[in-house]
């Protein structure tokens, strides 16, 4: 603790990425030109947002990438609590992060099934709360880390 009391920066580059983590808790993808919207829980772990029973349905397939980029935060914060000089890995970390959290929209897929046949379907989405500010977020994580490389050479 008294290492995060010496440096303010590493203090909040940790918690940018605490809160950078959380915002997989928030709507992430909202489908274009409607209300109807999905958490970022929704989308990394599947979901089926139709049924009709044994007719037709609809899912979000599981997409390990948005779960990558939701813990990458994650990981670039705890690097930076367990070793005293993360600075670069965790910057890599929150690049890498902003980089998928941007691309989620493309790498969603959804599926529709209509008796039995499974069809891939193209989906307008817009950007959700949690993912703007995940992204947000991630872009100021690595700033910050950026900042306190170029401060310590």
């Amino acid at each position: 603790m008294k290492t995060l009391q010496k440096d303010p920066y590493k203090f909040v580059i940790i918690i940018i990425g605490f809160v950078s983590a959380l915002m997989i808790l928030l709507s992430v993808l909202v489908l274009k030109d409607s209300e109807t919207s999905f958490t970022g829980l929704e989308v990394a772990f599947g979901h089926e947002f139709a049924s009709l029973g044994t007719w037709a349905s609809g899912e979000i397939a599981f997409n390990p990438f948005v779960l990558l980029a939701f813990a990458l935060p994650l990981i670039a914060a705890i690097n930076l609590l367990l070793t005293k000089n993360g600075y670069l890995v965790s910057m890599i970390l929150f690049v890498a992060s902003a980089i998928l959290i941007f691309m989620i929209p493309e790498l969603t897929t959804v599926t529709v099934t209509i008796l039995g046949n499974v069809n891939e379907i193209d989906v307008d989405w817009t950007y959700g709360t949690g993912l703007i500010l995940a992204g947000i977020l991630s872009i100021t994580g690595s700033l910050f880390t950026a900042f306190k490389l170029y401060q310590q050479s």
